[in-house]
């Protein structure tokens, strides 16, 4: 034992080991159990030095696998990374075509829109002797009788007995001026053609009636 005592001070004193080495982390009992006591202090040495270099290559491997590791995840996320960036940009042109596709639609429908005006100028042009009813102006004692109001009415036609207000789809009214009565049975929306005669009359021609009507205006607009 006195022995095994003197070896485990000289290990300790011996500066061949450092502050971490593995033999001078072992106590007088430990070096007994194992036979270490047995090998001169060259051998202990020898020992010491390959477990050192056994550790120094364990932590080298740990290392490497750390790096592979590693890479291998930045492998991923460059991946991923790229997938999202060709996802992102296919959302993007998608966007952009859509955008574009809309918006020829609003340049389309503002077209159109501009070309409206002109359109309803062209089909809500009034008749001379209509204009001049409305702004109280004297009707010419010869109106052009095909100069007409065209349009239908709003609703089914019965007939008409005198004082009969007929609604047209124009926005119009006007009244039976006749003396003389008519009854149908009811006719859906038919079309009406309306024109002046002489001495400042108005007739109505009514689409399946063979009957003209005179009538005179009660709202022009």
């Amino acid at each position: 034992m006195k022995r095994l005592l003197i070896l485990w001070a000289l290990l300790v004193a011996t500066p061949l080991w450092a502050a971490d080495g593995f033999l001078q982390t072992l106590t007088p009992e430990e070096l007994a159990a194992t036979g270490l006591q047995k090998l001169s202090p060259e051998e202990l040495a020898r020992l010491a030095a390959v477990v050192e270099r056994y550790k120094t290559g364990e932590v080298a491997v740990v290392q490497q696998r750390v790096e592979e590791v590693r890479q291998a995840a930045e492998q991923k996320v460059a991946v991923v990374r790229q997938a999202a960036e060709q996802k992102v940009a296919s959302v993007r042109q998608e966007a952009e075509t859509k955008i574009a596709a809309a918006e020829a639609k609003v340049k389309q429908a503002e077209t159109k829109a501009a070309e409206v005006p002109a359109a309803t100028v062209a089909t809500d042009k009034k008749p001379g002797w209509l204009k001049a009813l409305i702004t109280l102006d004297k009707v010419a004692k010869e109106p052009d009788s095909n100069d007409a109001i065209e349009t239908r009415f709003a609703g089914d036609f019965k007939g008409w007995r005198r004082g009969t207000v007929f609604n047209l789809a124009n926005g119009q009214r006007w009244q039976a001026d006749s003396s003389e009565d008519y009854v149908t049975p009811p006719s859906p929306a038919p079309k009406v053609r309306i024109y002046p005669g002489m001495l400042g009359t108005f007739w109505m021609e009514i689409e399946g009636v063979k009957p003209r009507v005179r009538v005179k205006p009660i709202r022009l607009e």
